[in-house]
């Protein structure tokens, strides 16, 4: 009896050792140059790197002309951009503005950036096509050998039929990707996916995307009352291999400078529990 018991100890102590808790933050930077965003991104971005460092996972987006200055703050290991520009001669066209940061916790096995195939509006609808925005896919491992996927995008904007038609192909290229390349891994999926929960269109285009991925909606949102839409999210799932489950998701409101927010979206946090379900490794 004394031996099962034993046995037993040590088996939840393994478990235990096997999960760990991670901080992840999506961050829509409002990496502008400095005359379209009408502030000062310089005098921002060195602070968002600076800020990030408390994250162990931090999936950045809109990180287009400052990203000297995003690397001046941070410090992390591992700084990661996104696709660059369809057209290299487009001298106004940039690339995705995604941007992954990870803390020592975490380690990257692999990277994909993928480029959206379509856009809406060069001068209306949001002029997203002057972007060649997209998703970026990684491929994670914690310190204990869990692995999990982590997905950073962003979506058309602009309000009309057309740029909603855009957001649907969108959804449907990355939901195609993670399906036959992911599989049923543990995945986590955040970004700017311009979908406004309170519009019955968009509504329906996340809906139906979280369910035909078995996401959940961490519920991270930005303080009731704020100046901030609910445009940003952060989902996820476990896998057969890996557990995530939810400790808190909110909005981390430290994120200002002089008394101002550091972006026209709210930084959004979920700490998670990442937990290795099979210790031989997937």
């Amino acid at each position: 009896m004394h031996r099962v018991a034993a046995a037993w100890v040590l088996l939840l102590l393994a478990s235990s050792a096997a999960a760990e808790e991670l901080r992840f933050l999506t961050y829509n930077t409002h990496g502008l140059p400095a005359l379209i965003a009408r502030d000062d991104p310089e005098a921002r971005f060195p602070v968002i790197g600076q800020m990030t460092q408390a994250y162990d996972v931090t999936l950045l987006q809109e990180d287009f002309a400052h990203h000297a200055g995003l690397r001046e703050g941070a410090k992390q290991a591992v700084i990661e951009r996104g696709n660059g520009p369809e057209d290299p001669d487009c001298g106004l066209c940039t690339g995705s503005g995604l941007t992954l940061l990870l803390g020592e916790r975490v380690m990257l096995d692999a990277l994909w950036n993928v480029p959206y195939q379509g856009c809406s509006g060069w001068l209306f609808g949001g002029a997203d096509c002057w972007a060649s925005k997209g998703f970026q896919l990684a491929r994670l491992r914690t310190a204990e050998g869990a692995l999990f996927y982590a997905v950073n995008t962003h979506l058309d904007a602009g309000l009309g039929d057309d740029d909603r038609a855009v957001r649907s192909r969108q959804l449907d290229q990355m939901r195609d990707r993670i399906q036959g390349f992911v599989g049923e891994a543990a995945l986590v999926l955040v970004g700017d996916l311009n979908l406004n929960a309170a519009r019955p269109a968009d509504a329906a285009l996340l809906e139906a995307f979280f369910e035909d991925l078995g996401l959940v909606d961490s519920g991270a949102r930005a303080r009731e009352g704020g100046p901030f839409q609910v445009l940003d999210y952060i989902a996820y799932r476990s896998g057969p291999a890996t557990e995530i489950t939810l400790v808190e998701a909110g909005e981390d409101e430290t994120f200002v400078h002089e008394g101002e927010p550091l972006s026209d979206h709210p930084a959004l946090f979920a700490r998670l529990r990442v937990t290795q379900r099979n210790r031989a490794g997937p």
